[in-house]
């Protein structure tokens, strides 16, 4: 009982001390994006729709919320079976148009077509989009729970900071649970799949609370009280497990914005902003300290007190951070009194180490009267010393699940300069232009859709029209590009990139036939690659793309038909492409996968280029060095059984001059800048074995 009392206490408390603020900001706020993700539990597919619905989440917190509605013939229980529907699905679906599962809506708005609802692949996308718009009104949330009756008593505040569209906008309250434990198809988990985010019940109704003040500086005030059954269709209500998700409509159809509370005891209270007085996005060195100048300002009563921390979860270990308050530096925490409305400068000073790398920091203001009032933040990056970049699709999880093998494969080959980020960030990156220093981007598309969006395929153009290289890699792009199929989405700008930027010609989706990787032999950069076997990592989806180079391309690997062509290279006037059919996590060899990204970084950076890397390969396929004799460098081709070794350097009197060990590499460069003129001789030695003696001559 004690417990009870507290908490009912602590929220009585909360409660009142709120309604003394206003809950609402009234700044204009860009769109928050609300996903209503249509779903069921025998719907195979569904369970990848979940996964992209995390990751879109994941990555907008506090920006996009989600609402899985169970509905359709894929959620019809089956014996005993848990019942997930509730009796608002159909007309939600009905009004979305949809024509399969899982399929979704983004704010409810038309971004194609005549109907809201789109498959999975389209939905990131279209929520980056959704929240890069202004909206006419903002939405402040208060839900308290008193547990002896079960009653949630909601307040909902609406500041309208432009004239609406519609003069009738609706307010929604939609309670979702998660943690709902039930069978799911295609989850693995079998009947302990765990659900996140269902719809158990839409409080004001099919489709909301009518205003019909929805002009400029309108303020809208409604209390709502909702007593929750102790379950739905005998699945139990755990309101500990339960959110208020609040959004606003034009009519019945378009989601201007909304936002998701706790049911018990959560607010979104608008304590004020942090607010960046230039670009969020800069160049850093280890010689300077980058600076970024905002200003921190309360929507609190006077007096209120925030606490100011700052951190990142992606900067390499030798950066530092801090930041300025009246002249005063600080890196880890303090608290600062601030009057409403009055702004206090802020200065974020971000000083790169010697590693190379693309860190995000993160500001944080957060009232200590209103703990339960979300945070505000303002996240600033830093790009230092990065001469590639892996640029993650945004279409879908996969991507970043196998980034992994971009970030190996680079490490493996000595490239320590490389950093990481998301095709979105992508755009800013190019936006910003802070991306001189980037030599190559390797566009890490794995199996998601969209491919590329419009605006990530003008920032990769003006990427490389700008003289720089790019690898891209992933199942279906071509399909997806460029087949014209009903759910693909291409566009004029992506097929530009495509066809012309890549040089390639899309032929067809492929098969589980294309199971191995072969390089073509006569090609001078590729053509001593091993074969390796391509898997399905995609639970039994197989579809590695046929291309065929274009006009100035070359095909570099084929599958186990010789005529179906993986993948293609193209070298314009200044830029170089590389494109593979597959993502590189389908190659099952990982030390192929390994020489493929080092062999594509020499040619992309022009190391290894040209007449004469042609002529280089053609020595080192007789076992020979090159070039012989050697005036600066030479290259070491090194088989398989020869990588881990060390290789030993002795001129003609039989004294060392040096020696480098060996990775996991076919081709290994070796300075030669600093050795007299004169012929040496050099083997590589392994576990007590000594390979036969080669010789080099080298000249001034």
């Amino acid at each position: 009982m004690k417990f009870f009392f507290t908490t009912i206490m602590a929220l009585l408390v909360l409660h009142a001390n709120l309604l003394s603020q206003n809950i609402v900001c009234t700044d204009p706020l860009p769109k928050n994006a609300i996903l209503e993700e249509f779903t069921g539990m025998y719907c195979p597919n569904c369970p990848d729709g979940h996964a992209i619905a995390a990751s879109i989440l994941n990555e907008n917190p506090g920006r996009a919320f989600t609402i899985a509605i169970h509905q359709g013939s894929f959620a019809v229980p089956s014996g005993n079976a848990p019942d997930y529907r509730t009796p608002f699905g159909d007309a939600l679906a009905a009004q979305s148009g949809l024509t399969g599962y899982p399929m979704g809506t983004v704010n409810r708005h038309v971004f194609s077509g005549n109907n809201t609802a789109m498959g999975r692949g389209s939905w990131s996308s279209s929520a980056h989009a959704i929240m890069q718009e202004i909206s006419p009104v903002n939405l402040g949330v208060i839900s308290n729970y008193e547990p002896s009756t079960r009653t949630l008593t909601i307040e909902v505040e609406l500041y309208y900071t432009s004239d609406a569209p519609a003069s009738s906008n609706f307010i929604n309250l939609a309670l979702i649970q998660d943690s709902i434990y039930g069978p799911q198809s295609g989850g693995g988990a079998g009947n302990n799949y765990r659900h996140m985010h269902m719809l158990r019940h839409l409080i004001t109704g099919q489709w909301g609370d009518e205003v019909t003040t929805t002009t400029q500086g309108s303020l809208v005030n409604r209390t709502y009280t909702y007593v929750v059954p102790e379950s739905y269709n005998n699945i139990p209500a755990v309101v500990e497990h339960m959110e208020v998700l609040a959004f606003v409509t034009e009519s019945h159809q378009e989601i201007y914005t909304g936002h998701a509370v706790a049911a018990m005891g959560g607010t979104n209270l608008c304590i004020g902003k942090l607010a960046l007085q230039d670009g969020g996005i800069k160049s850093g060195s280890p010689d300077s300290t980058t600076v970024f100048e905002l200003d921190a300002i309360s929507n609190l009563d006077d007096g209120q007190v925030m606490e100011f921390y700052i951190e990142s979860t992606d900067a390499p270990a030798d950066w530092e951070s801090s930041f300025t308050i009246d002249g005063l530096d600080y890196t880890s925490n303090t608290t600062i009194s601030l009057n409403k409305n009055s702004a206090l400068p802020i200065t974020v000073n971000i000083q790169p180490g010697q590693s190379a790398g693309f860190a995000t920091y993160t500001l944080h203001m957060k009232s200590i009267g209103f703990p339960a009032a979300p945070e505000k933040t303002v996240a600033v990056r830093v790009m230092s010393g990065v001469t590639d970049l892996v640029v993650n699709a945004s279409g879908g999880p996969e991507a970043a699940q196998f980034a992994y093998v971009y970030a190996g494969a680079l490490a493996a080959a000595g490239i320590n300069t490389f950093a990481m980020t998301n095709a979105n960030v992508m755009v800013d990156i190019i936006d910003a232009e802070v991306w001189n220093d980037v030599q190559n981007m390797w566009l890490n598309i794995s199996w998601t859709f969209p491919a590329l969006t419009d605006d990530q395929a003008i920032a990769v153009m003006a990427f490389m029209d700008a003289g720089h290289n790019i690898f891209i890699g992933g199942q279906d792009i071509g399909w997806d590009i460029m087949s014209g199929d009903a759910n693909s989405n291409g566009t004029p700008i992506t097929r530009d990139f495509y066809t012309n930027y890549l040089k390639a010609i899309f032929v067809n989706d492929g098969n589980s036939a294309n199971n191995k990787l072969i390089a073509e032999s006569d090609d001078p950069v590729f053509g001593q690659v091993p074969q390796s076997a391509i898997v399905d990592v995609f639970g039994g989806y197989l579809y590695p793309d046929v291309i065929n180079p274009g006009p100035g391309a070359h095909a570099i690997f084929h599958y186990p038909a010789e005529s179906k062509k993986a993948a293609v290279r193209y070298e314009a006037e200044n830029f170089r492409s590389i494109y593979f059919g597959i993502g590189l996590e389908m190659i099952a060899n990982t030390e192929v996968t390994n020489l493929i990204v080092e062999l594509s970084h020499d040619w992309l950076v022009g190391e290894l280029v040209g007449t004469s890397f042609d002529e280089a390969v053609s020595a080192l396929i007789t076992g020979q060095n090159y070039p012989n004799p050697a005036k600066e460098y030479t290259w070491i081709n090194v088989s398989a059984g020869g990588q881990g070794s060390l290789l030993e350097i002795y001129d003609i009197n039989g004294r060392k001059v040096a020696e480098q060990g060996v990775g996991n590499s076919a081709l290994i460069r070796v300075e030669v800048s600093n050795f007299l003129p004169g012929t040496y001789f050099y083997f590589l030695s392994k576990d007590g074995q000594k390979s036969a003696p080669r010789k080099l001559v080298v000249i001034n």
